[in-house]
């Protein structure tokens, strides 16, 4: 079935369908990326295509060979041990440089936290309420080079997070987020950023053990063909 992208520059239309696409796993991880037919299924020629595609290269979700064209970069452990430390960090050093939250931002935290506690079973749903969740945490930071930065890392990670709302431990996202609320409710600003910075560490220790043996399970299909 055609998907035509109407209404935005051709190059960032066909960029954002193609970064969901691999969000998702519908390109899936290591598989090699069918121009003619992608384009075909997104009803734009194969140009503006290649032109999204080095972007997406340049961001670190393809990569490109003589030999093999483009395809999707594969998962890899040591870039989730990289990312993560760096985007807790750097969310933490935002929270910690912001006024006090008002009651309006409490509230509304309280509000997108309850709707992931029930849209948990959608994982992409639930990507979407996380990801609008800490967005409206950093409201109020004005270092504009930092949450730049930040947008960049936790777009990175944007595969990963999907992958771990799939994983039975991300409704403790929903906890963590409880308790982040009743330390910014107290004024206790170390335990809230104490509590982000966890909240960011769960991702990785569900997601390396899935990554090992996603890896082992490649490896082992590898070997007996």
């Amino acid at each position: 079935m055609n998907d035509p992208i109407v209404r935005q520059p051709v190059r960032a239309a066909v960029r954002e369908r193609i970064l969901q696409r691999i969000v998702e796993g519908s390109l899936p991880a290591g598989g090699a990326i069918n121009l003619p037919a992608l384009a075909a299924q997104l009803a734009v020629s194969v140009t503006p295509l290649r032109e999204a595609l080095i972007e997406l290269e340049r961001d670190g979700f393809v990569q490109s060979s003589h030999s093999r064209g483009f395809f999707v970069r594969p998962y890899d452990t040591d870039e989730v041990e990289q990312i993560y430390p760096l985007i807790w960090t750097l969310e933490s050093l935002s929270l910690r440089s912001m006024p006090p939250a008002d009651a309006r931002k409490l509230r509304r935290l309280q509000e997108i936290n309850s709707q992931l506690k029930e849209e948990g079973e959608n994982p992409a749903r639930a990507l979407a309420l996380d990801t609008e969740w800490h967005q409206t945490l950093l409201e109020g930071c004005t270092n504009c080079v930092l949450l730049d930065i930040l947008k960049g890392l936790k777009q990175r990670a944007l595969r990963y997070e999907y992958a771990f709302m799939k994983l039975p431990g991300h409704g403790v996202s929903v906890q963590q987020h409880a308790g982040i609320l009743r330390a910014l409710k107290a004024n206790d600003l170390d335990g809230a950023v104490g509590l982000l910075e966890e909240n960011w560490k769960i991702g990785p220790r569900f997601l390396l053990p899935w990554l090992h043996a996603r890896h082992s399970s490649v490896n082992a299909r590898s070997a007996a063909r």
